[in-house]
């Protein structure tokens, strides 16, 4: 049963997505469209705010507990902090989102201590955590339509961000000894390259999909939104076994197989399936959504690929900072790039730029010019 420790964060996304999409069914049905457009809009870009607070810095926090550099744990908390603060600011001063709690969220993910759990090894408290949280959510999407109050709409992501901050902060209090993991500090490289690969991670479901997207006429436009929902669930499958295989050090073969075998199996599902998945996930036969599945099906797996190797390389003193650079590189290219007039032909360009970056990184850790060996 040891091996099959990434279950538990499987478990905790799959109660994620739930607890979300009996959300939206409930507010979906009781709210006008112009006030769930205000609502998904507001949580979209507080959402940003929010990655600002956490800085990219989730692993590193992990790797910090894991060997007890509790001056640098201070630090970048205090740091966490501040730049949830400064991000709330920002939102409040530069859009119309009026005041209400939905503005809380970048400062309770400042404060989370879910990654004090995963770094204990405690992967099943994750777990509780989502439940509680999801709980929270639902209860206050009953009371939004209930009440039918804008500002209970606008509460029930806070609900669910602070439902999980009071959850990990008890759940933490009690202390557990730490896993001997990992036995060496980071340096001042580890954790640069930690914080760009971490950066990278979060950026790769999305960037494209925005950078190539956005100048698209309006039907392929939302033909590669709605494809990106079905990908993301790929991305949201491999972020959870990364986190998990991350917090227990994996190697080898079972690291290997944990990070391949689920993308594979859905990359399949998409080149043999793509008309039953359109239907399942939106109860329509749109043959353009699934020639677009079926054009985009190795994408989970170049992801899953780059996942792997970043875990094999982000520990490592590489003078190169891969993360950063692949991230400068999918940002400016993805800007410079002329828009497609297809979808497909963006889609295409995606897995181009995932196999570029995975080789540029496969470049920088096998070459003993651009790091030294890895901890």
């Amino acid at each position: 049963m040891h091996r099959l420790y990434p279950v538990w964060l499987l478990i905790a996304n799959l109660v994620a997505r739930l607890g979300g999409m009996i959300i939206l069914l409930l507010i979906g049905h009781h709210f006008a469209p112009d006030q769930l457009a205000d609502y998904f809009t507001a949580l979209a870009t507080v959402g940003l705010a929010v990655t600002i607070a956490q800085a990219g810095c989730g692993p590193l926090l992990i790797r910090l507990y894991q060997t007890s550099q509790i001056k640098v744990i201070v630090a970048i908390c205090s740091l966490r902090v501040a730049l949830a603060l400064a991000a709330t600011a920002f939102v409040i001063i530069t859009t119309n989102i009026p005041v209400s709690p939905i503005l809380l969220m970048p400062l309770t993910a400042a404060f989370a201590s879910d990654w004090i759990i995963t770094g204990r090894g405690q992967l099943y408290k994750i777990v509780l955590i989502a439940v509680l949280s999801q709980s929270a959510g639902v209860v206050t999407a009953v009371i939004a339509i209930a009440t039918d109050s804008n500002l209970a709409l606008f509460a029930i992501a806070p609900a669910i961000s602070l439902a999980s901050l009071i959850a990990g902060s008890l759940l933490t209090l009690r202390e557990h000894p730490r896993e001997h993991i990992a036995t060496r500090r980071l340096t001042r490289n580890q954790v640069i390259n930690l914080i760009g690969f971490t950066l990278l991670v979060g950026a790769l479901p999305n960037l494209d999909f925005v950078l190539l997207g956005q100048n698209l006429p309006d039907s392929p436009q939302a033909n590669l939104i709605l494809a990106q929902r079905i990908f993301l669930i790929t991305a949201a499958i491999i972020a959870s076994i990364s986190a998990a295989l991350f917090a227990k050090r994996q190697a080898g073969l079972l690291l290997d197989i944990w990070l391949i075998a689920p993308p594979l199996a859905i990359t399949t599902i998409l080149l043999l399936l793509p008309e039953a998945l359109t239907f399942l996930f939106y109860s329509t036969a749109n043959a353009d959504l699934a020639s677009l599945l079926r054009t985009g099906a190795f994408w989970p797996v170049l992801l899953a690929m780059i996942s792997r190797q970043i875990l094999i390389s982000q520990e490592t003193e590489s003078r190169f900072f891969p993360g950063w650079l692949c991230l400068a590189l999918l940002v400016v290219s993805g800007v410079l790039l002329p828009a497609s007039p297809h979808e497909t032909d963006a889609v295409i360009i995606m897995q181009l730029r995932l196999s570029l970056c995975l080789i540029l990184i496969a470049i920088c850790y096998r070459s003993p010019i651009l790091r030294n060996k890895p901890v």
